[in-house]
C-alpha cells in the first residue's frame, strides 16, 4: 500500500509540474537497487585480550524497487528525489573475553528517502554523464515476527549522506536507461534496544547501484 501510495504521488508531482508548464525539465524513473551494506566493529574489538565487552553489526545484502523524480534548472544542474524499498535484516553479536554469544537478529522494511543535487557532465547526444551529492533518512520498521532479540524493537529513522556519479543512456527523444552508483552513509539502527544492547551505534557506508528506466517529458 505504502508502494503505491509513494508512487502515485510522485506521478502526481510530474502531472502538475507538466501542466504548470515546467514539463520539459521533469523526467520519472523506476528501476531495481542493489543494496550492500558492510559490517561495523566497536573498537574494543580489536583488543579482546582486555577483557571487555565488543559488539559486531552486519546487515543482509538486499535488492529493492526504487522511483525517482528528477528537475532540471540549468544546463548543468538537477534536482533529483528518489524513494527506495527493500528488505533486510540486522544482526548483532556481543564478544566478550573472545567468547562470541548466539547472535541476535531484527528483519525489517525500510524506505529510503534521498534528495541530491546533480551536476551533469560533458555530454553526447545519447550519453549524459552526472555527479550527485545530498542527503536525506532512512526509516526502518521491524517485522513482528522477525526478530530474535529479548525486547520488542521499534521502528526508527536514520538520517544519510548521499554521493555517487551514474549516466542517462537515451534511447530516443525521451525514453531512457538510467545506470548509477550511489554511496549512503548512514548510522546503523538500534531498534530502541539499547539496554540488551543491540548494535554499534556506528555509521556504516552502503554500496547502492541501481538501473532504472526514465521518461523525460
Amino acid at each position: 500500500m505504502k508502494r503505491s501510495l509513494i508512487f502515485v504521488t510522485v506521478l502526481a508531482l510530474g502531472g502538475l509540474a507538466q501542466a504548470q508548464g515546467f514539463g520539459s525539465r521533469i523526467s520519472l524513473a523506476a528501476g531495481i537497487e542493489g543494496i550492500f551494506p558492510g559490517s561495523t566493529f566497536t573498537r574494543e574489538e580489536a583488543n579482546l585480550s582486555n577483557g571487555l565487552n565488543a559488539a559486531s553489526q552486519s546487515t543482509t545484502n538486499s535488492v529493492g524497487g526504487v522511483g525517482t523524480v528528477r528537475f532540471d534548472f540549468g544546463e548543468h544542474s538537477a534536482f533529483d528525489f528518489s524513494v527506495t524499498f527493500n528488505r533486510s535484516s540486522e544482526v548483532s553479536e556481543i564478544i566478550s573475553g573472545g567468547s562470541g554469544q548466539f547472535p541476535t537478529r531484527v528483519q525489517s522494511n525500510n524506505i529510503e528517502f534521498i534528495g541530491t543535487y546533480v551536476y551533469r557532465l560533458p555530454s553526447t547526444e545519447r550519453f549524459h554523464p552526472y555527479f550527485l551529492v545530498g542527503g536525506g533518512m532512512v526509516h526502518f520498521r521491524p517485522l513482528d515476527d522477525g526478530f530474535t532479540t529479548a525486547g520488542v524493537p521499534s521502528s526508527m529513522t536514520k538520517g544519510a549522506f548521499a554521493y555517487g556519479f551514474g549516466a542517462d543512456v537515451m534511447f530516443g527523444d525521451s525514453w531512457g536507461m538510467r545506470l548509477q552508483y550511489r554511496g549512503l552513509l548512514r548510522g546503523q539502527p538500534d531498534f530502541g534496544l539499547e539496554s540488551e544492547p543491540f548494535g554499534t551505534q556506528l555509521n556504516v557506508n552502503i554500496p547502492e547501484p541501481s538501473v532504472q528506466v526514465f521518461y523525460h517529458f
